[in-house]
């Protein structure tokens, strides 16, 4: 399969479960003090939120593609994307909780675990995701010789 043709079958359930943990992981990474790149590029925290709820969106849509039967009326996936972004962005905006003076002070020891969880989960997915990519990779490698 040429890699500008579309895919017949659905993402596997292995790579929507870790996109999913990517997208949880960077939304906990909201909380406390941001992590590395993110501090480094001074990346907003609603940015992070917003993009980590898009990809929870995009892990969930390839976990309900797999449900055997009929699919349910729903709305369309560009809409759902919208709603697990703005989903997102309010839990990032959540965590100036996590946060001494409103936001503005130290990271309360809340907030460092559930950043130091979180990273844990990103780096998970991302394995994941990276794993089933070079899986990919190497099996259109094999059908194409």
């Amino acid at each position: 399969m040429p890699l500008g043709e579309p895919r017949d079958l659905p993402l596997p359930a292995a790579a929507g479960v870790g996109l999913l943990m990517i997208g949880a992981g960077l939304v906990g990474m909201t909380a406390g003090d941001l992590p590395g790149i993110a501090a480094q590029l001074a990346a907003p925290r609603w940015l992070m939120g917003v993009l980590g709820g898009t990809l929870v969106g995009c892990g969930w849509q390839a976990a309900r593609s797999r449900f055997p039967g009929p699919a349910p009326r729903r709305a369309p996936p560009w809409i759902e994307l919208v709603w697990f972004g703005l989903g997102g962005l309010a839990l990032a905006w959540l965590s100036q909780l996590t946060r001494d003076a409103d936001g503005a002070g130290e990271a309360l020891w809340t907030g460092r675990m559930l950043n130091a969880a979180a990273r844990v989960l990103f780096g998970i997915g991302v394995g994941i995701v990276v794993g089933w990519a070079a899986y990919e990779g190497s099996e259109s490698r094999r059908r194409q010789s």
